[in-house]
């Protein structure tokens, strides 16, 4: 039964999609034409690295300093996932690092918000005493970062 489950979810939204458009394969001709992800960018590692260093906006659908400065701090995690727990590297390679690979950096801070190993390792590192000041003030980072997003999304602008 729970073998079933990943075709149930195609067949579903395949499903969904022909009801709403009348095309069940509509998602995949728009990511078409979007062009953002693409897995032959996984192995252009110099396309990745100039686009890494070659931001264009704050925070904007390609190009963004938010989407780079996440990544760092995901880079940054790697050691302590290393010592915590060599399981959750295979977590945040698909979660955080293929997605920065696959789309660069489009639109990564989406990703970066779900590659919960990240959020684990900060916790182990910032519930030490001696980083007791660091941690109030990633939590002032992210709270800011956040109502700055939420004002963002509501006034119809680029937030993801």
């Amino acid at each position: 039964m729970l073998v079933a489950t990943p075709a149930a979810g195609w067949a579903l939204y395949l499903a969904l999609m022909w009801h709403w458009t009348g095309n069940p394969f509509e998602g995949i001709e728009a990511q078409k034409r979007i062009g953002a992800h693409s897995i032959p960018n996984l192995w252009n590692v110099p396309k990745f690295v100039v686009g890494f260093f070659n931001p264009t906006d704050w925070h904007s659908f390609r190009g963004s300093l938010l989407d780079r400065c996440a990544f760092v701090l995901l880079l940054y995690t790697l050691p302590v996932l290393w010592r915590l727990d060599k399981g959750l590297l295979a977590w945040v390679f698909m979660l955080g690092i293929v997605p920065a690979m696959s789309g660069t950096f489009t639109s990564y801070i989406r990703f970066a918000s779900c590659a919960f190993p990240m959020f684990i390792a900060l916790g182990v590192v910032l519930s030490r005493r001696e980083w007791r000041w660091w941690r109030y003030a990633l939590l002032v980072v992210f709270v800011t970062l956040h109502a700055a997003l939420v004002w963002r999304y509501v006034n119809l602008r680029w937030a993801g």
